[in-house]
This record gives C-alpha cells, sequence and structure tokens, in this order.
C-alpha cells in the first residue's frame, strides 16, 4: 500500500519529536467522533506535541493520555436539553472558542471535525483562527454535507476551505476533488492516512454478544442516512443463500427515512434475523458489537472515507465495501469483497463470495492491516504542516 508515512521514514521520529514540541496546538473536534477525537489528540501527545483539546462533559477524558490537556468548552452534551438549553449552549460554546482563540493566538488551531454550520463554523471562526492565530489547519472528512449537496452549501465549504491556511484529507481522492471541483491549490492539501488506535490483545475478546454456534453477524454502524446504503444491504439479503444475523447499530436523524428503513424490514422475509438499535451506541457497547461481528457492511451509495472501516480493521473483522471513494484500496481480498454502489444484483453477489470465503478470513492478518495506520504514525505528516 501506498502511504503519506514514507515522506517521513520511521527513523525521523526525534525529528518530529523536536518539530511537534515547538508549537502549541489547539485541538478543536465540534464534537466529532469520541475515538477519532482521542486517537488523534493522543497519537499527537507521544511524538511530543504540546496539545489542548477543546472538550465537553463527553470527552472521554480518562482515556486520554496524561500529556494531552483539555480545556471543556462545549459543556453538558444530554440528548436531554431542551431547544432552548441547547441553542444557548451552542452560543456559549462558539463564544467561548473564539475568546479562547485570541487568547491563544500564539497556537496553532486545528480544527478535526465537522465544520456544520459551515457559516459559522468554517466561515466565520476559520477567518477568526485565520487572523489570530499563528496558524489555522483544517481536515476534511466530506466536501460536502452528506445528503444536502445544495448550491449555497458549495459556495460556504468552498470559502472554508480557502480561509485555512492548510488542509488535510485522508484520500488522494479527496484531494483531487479539492482541486477539481472547489480549485483548492495542490500545494494546500496534506494527504495523511486515517489513524487507529493501538489495540490490545483486551481488545480482540469476542464478549457476550457473539456465542459458540451463532449464525454470521453482519454488523452496520454509525449514523443510519440514506447515503449509507443501509436499505440496500437489506434488500440484498432478502435472497442470500446463508444463514445470517443482521444488527444494525445508530440513530437515524430522518423520521421518513427512518418509517421507510422500518417498512422495508416489516416485509423482510427474513425479519427475525434483523435487529436495529436505533438511538446513540456507547462507546464501550461500539466495542462489543465489532468483537462480535463476522462482517462489517458499508454499502454506501456515496462517500468520502469512513472512520467504520477503520474500526474494522483493528478488531479484525473482514468488510464488505462499495466502490466508493478509496474503500476499495482498503478493502483487498484479505480484507473482505467490494461490490458496486447503487447495484441491488452486484452487492448480492458479494455477500455470497463472503458467505463461501467466510471461515477463510485471517482476524490477525486484518488486524497486522489496521496496525500500519495507528494514530502514533499517521499523525507524523502533520510535522509538515505545522511548520
Amino acid at each position: 500500500m501506498t502511504s503519506n508515512r514514507t515522506h517521513n521514514s520511521i527513523g525521523s521520529l526525534a525529528n518530529d519529536r523536536k518539530l511537534f514540541s515547538s508549537f502549541p496546538i489547539v485541538c478543536v473536534s465540534h464534537g466529532f467522533q469520541t475515538n477519532y477525537e482521542r486517537g488523534f489528540c493522543n497519537g499527537l501527545v507521544e511524538n511530543g506535541a504540546p496539545l489542548t483539546l477543546i472538550s465537553s462533559d463527553r470527552t472521554d477524558v480518562a482515556r486520554l493520555a496524561g500529556k494531552v490537556q483539555t480545556r471543556n468548552l462545549r459543556g453538558s452534551q444530554e440528548e436531554s436539553r431542551t431547544r432552548l438549553q441547547k441553542a444557548l449552549n451552542m452560543l456559549s460554546y462558539h463564544l467561548s472558542l473564539m475568546a479562547y482563540a485570541i487568547y491563544k493566538r500564539r497556537s496553532i488551531m486545528h480544527v478535526i471535525g465537522l465544520i456544520d454550520p459551515a457559516l459559522l463554523c468554517g466561515i466565520l471562526e476559520g477567518l477568526l483562527f485565520r487572523l489570530v492565530n499563528r496558524r489555522y489547519v483544517l481536515t476534511v472528512h466530506n466536501l460536502l454535507p452528506h445528503d444536502r449537496h445544495t448550491n449555497f452549501n458549495r459556495i460556504c465549504y468552498g470559502l472554508s476551505f480557502r480561509i485555512a491556511h492548510q488542509l488535510v484529507v485522508h484520500t488522494e481522492c479527496m484531494k483531487h476533488d479539492l482541486t477539481a471541483k472547489f480549485g483548492i491549490d495542490s500545494d494546500k492539501i496534506l494527504v495523511m492516512e486515517h489513524g487507529i488506535e493501538p489495540a490490545t490483545e483486551a481488545n480482540y475478546d469476542w464478549g457476550d454478544e457473539r456465542r459458540p454456534g451463532q449464525v454470521p453477524m453482519i454488523l452496520i454502524f454509525g449514523k443510519i442516512a440514506p447515503y449509507k446504503g443501509v436499505d440496500l444491504l437489506v434488500e440484498a439479503l432478502q435472497s442470500v443463500s446463508f444463514a445470517f444475523r443482521l444488527v444494525i447499530a445508530g440513530a437515524c436523524p430522518s423520521d421518513d427515512f427512518r418509517q421507510r428503513l422500518r417498512v422495508l424490514i416489516a416485509g423482510h422475509p427474513f425479519r427475525e434475523c434483523i435487529e436495529w438499535r436505533d438511538g446513540f451506541v456507547p462507546e464501550q457497547d461500539m466495542e462489543r458489537l465489532f468483537k462480535a461481528a463476522d462482517l462489517v457492511a458499508l454499502p454506501y451509495r456515496h462517500i468520502d472515507q469512513s472512520g467504520v472501516l477503520f474500526q474494522a480493521l483493528r478488531f479484525g473483522v473482514p468488510v464488505l465495501a462499495t466502490r466508493v471513494g478509496q474503500f476499495a484500496h482498503y478493502v483487498t481480498k484479505d480484507v473482505g469483497e467490494v461490490a458496486e454502489p447503487n447495484d441491488l444484483a452486484n452487492l448480492g453477489l458479494a455477500l455470497e463470495r463472503w458467505a463461501v470465503r467466510r471461515n477463510s478470513f485471517q482476524r490477525s492478518g486484518i488486524r497486522d492491516v489496521g496496525r500500519s495506520y495507528e494514530w502514533p504514525a499517521t499523525v507524523r505528516a502533520l510535522s509538515r504542516v505545522y511548520q
């Protein structure tokens, strides 16, 4: 596999430590995925970076490295809050963040989360970071919000990308699209591999979700939205020749899509084999599900990159993914199967191929693939953009 980590060899770790230690970094995740936030910050401080994470009550402080400093500006993130409480919390957070950016004006501001709404997070705050701070770095996870590819968003996100001193993406495909679709200078874009948290042997125990003699468990994990193709997988499973258990774990923000999916499941010939855990999945439950899964399914209609794929690699779980973004780059024959997007027949064939080969996949081998993307190694590429 080609990796940007070859730009900085393993032998240059001492130089990376010296370079990282020269500049204080403020990491802003806006509440992005807990495991991404934690892994990224831990990887940086392991390489000697003096880092402060803008946190919330939900931040996994206990599993952050001791050298990661936190500043709780986001406060409570309880879903039970009223709309007024949420609005006041958001207002307080963003005003506090801008004030803190001015206070830490000699720091590098690195936004690693989603800039939604872009008018506020990408443009207004981005301009402040650009003008006040030593350097403003933005990690781009999605070129546009999923299922909201409007002209207004194209303008707002395009401006947001231009404001930052440096953009970080996780695939060459995204770098190409930023240049081709938004006119961003390629020299302004760094490709840094998506990272994986280092795992111990305890992370590989199967746990209570999986018991001897059970039928194969297929897992779909994360926010349930139309672009993820969950409905396509449910339909494809109507005609497979093997026994299965499908667990869909994640909340659906769209009432219309939730209803559509529930109707599809209710009319499924194997509906008793399908379980939908519709709601937020705590991280400890996430780990149990990945340990128990025989297959992680990513039947996406479109995507640039997905952290779910890297969680599967971390836990050594075979993957079925569609040929979107750069999935096919990671899902080799030893890792899983690849299907064409929006193609029910092809998705069904990929499922059948996996079923035939299911017992031949080596979880230890998949985990070895994942180890090459552990955060302490991938973040070294940032030494160049933090200068």
